[in-house]
């Protein structure tokens, strides 16, 4: 087993930008159908961080670049007390976090992605139903802890699929930007709503859609009817779509391996939610092609190869990769919606799990973001927010219940929520 793991191409990023508004840290969770023992699930703790030894690991500053240390030791299994996402003040990387039938798992971004995540608490709940006495089978969907991780698994992807090129610099306009009145006390307020997973596929797919496509169409409809109709911005709304690379360039890695689209549209009182759609739908068709994301690998590792990068101290690239990101990410979206998909179990796993949450951090620039992921035909779609306002989030979720019929189930977290 390695002791260290240089930092994969995207996760060089996060620890030059992390701080109290940007944590850099998102989770994912499966919500069960009884209530978590907290002694079993540190025995499965103990078993499943076995076979993903490059999230046991610690952020290390070498001269030139960050790397990752693996450390010795329990991930110690915690009772849910603060909010989601919060920052990992004591140096920790990944957090298992319980609370009535709820399993956590927060990452910071630097180890993983959502694929990774998920392949990690899959793993978790695997063994969990197991020592509870439950009888599953993991039918070749689960990674178990008596398997050797492999290569491929730790292998930076972005790396193995970059391709020589001329660096081409991305014009982008700058976005709506969302602004609101901070929470107190400081936090992520977390805003839940559960559909039916295939009635959704289905109401997209009438428009020619996917329910990707549908939800960012909605996100963009939403923004514009609570934030923007009375003229008071004319900027373009855009929506980052991160997008896994591992279908279009085959690859089994457990550590970062994605890209972001931004897809925009400009709206205004006379466009309808259908012609919002139809330019999403083109927009992602375009950005989501193989060649248009090879492209953006060879520009991320570009940069990265460059002697002259590679030669300049650590602290001036820290300083360097937050001002792109402040100027060019961040300025550059209007919210972040990731889809994880649907997630499938083994039959005989999916009847103790009720349904899964992807919370997705907020940034300064962004305080409301938005995951999805869909187990068992329940689709739940997570707002994460960091202020007061939800009329977006409101218009959003009554859309979905108004106009498609579709049963939406709301709860939340109600941080910052005076009663």
């Amino acid at each position: 087993m390695n002791n260290w793991y240089r930092l994969d191409n995207a996760a060089k990023l996060f620890p030059a930008v992390k701080n109290k508004s940007n944590t850099a840290i998102f989770r994912v969770a499966m919500i069960l159908k009884e209530v978590v023992q907290s002694d079993i699930l540190q025995k499965a703790a103990d078993l499943t961080i076995k076979r993903y030894p490059m999230l046991s690991v610690e952020i290390k500053k070498g001269s030139f670049w960050n790397y990752l240390n693996v450390q010795e030791g329990r991930v110690i299994v915690e009772e849910e007390e603060n909010y989601p996402c919060y920052p990992a003040s004591d140096g920790r990387l990944l957090r298992i976090l319980y609370y009535n039938k709820r399993i956590s798992v927060e990452i910071f971004h630097s180890l993983t992605d959502g694929s990774g995540a998920v392949e990690f608490l899959k793993t978790l709940v695997y063994q969990y139903l197991l020592l509870l006495g439950y009888s599953v089978k993991s039918e070749g969907l689960i990674l178990l802890p008596e398997e050797m991780t492999t290569k491929c698994e730790v292998e930076d992807s972005y790396l193995k699929y970059y391709q020589p090129s001329k660096w081409q610099r991305l014009k982008e306009e700058k976005a709506f930007q969302i602004n609101g009145t901070p929470i107190e006390p400081y936090g992520n307020n977390v805003i839940n709503g559960v559909v039916s997973a295939s009635q959704l596929n289905a109401i997209a797919k009438q428009e020619g859609a996917t329910v990707t496509a549908y939800l960012t169409a909605l996100l963009i409809n939403s923004i514009y009817f609570e934030k923007m109709k009375y003229g008071l911005e004319d900027k373009k709304i855009i929506i980052a779509v991160p997008v896994s690379l591992r279908k279009l360039f085959p690859s089994k890695t457990l550590r970062n391996f994605f890209s972001v689209v931004n897809i925009g549209a400009t709206v205004t009182e006379k466009t309808t939610f259908s012609m919002i759609l139809t330019e999403v739908i083109k927009q992602l068709n375009q950005k989501v092609q193989k060649e248009s994301l090879q492209k953006n690998i060879s520009n991320y590792v570009q940069i990265e190869k460059n002697i002259w990068v590679r030669l300049i101290p650590l602290f001036i690239k820290n300083a360097f990769l937050k001002y792109t990101f402040d100027s060019l990410g961040d300025s550059k979206k209007t919210i972040t919606l990731s889809n994880l998909g649907m997630i499938t179990l083994p039959d005989e796993m999916s009847q103790y799990v009720k349904r899964m949450e992807a919370v997705v951090y907020p940034t300064p620039k962004s305080p409301i973001n938005c995951g999805v992921c869909s187990v068992n035909d329940q689709l739940t779609i997570t707002f994460t927010s960091r202020i007061v306002e939800t009329e977006i989030i409101q218009y959003f979720f009554r859309y979905l219940a108004d106009v498609t019929k579709l049963n939406v189930t709301i709860y939340s977290n109600e941080w910052g929520i005076r009663t």
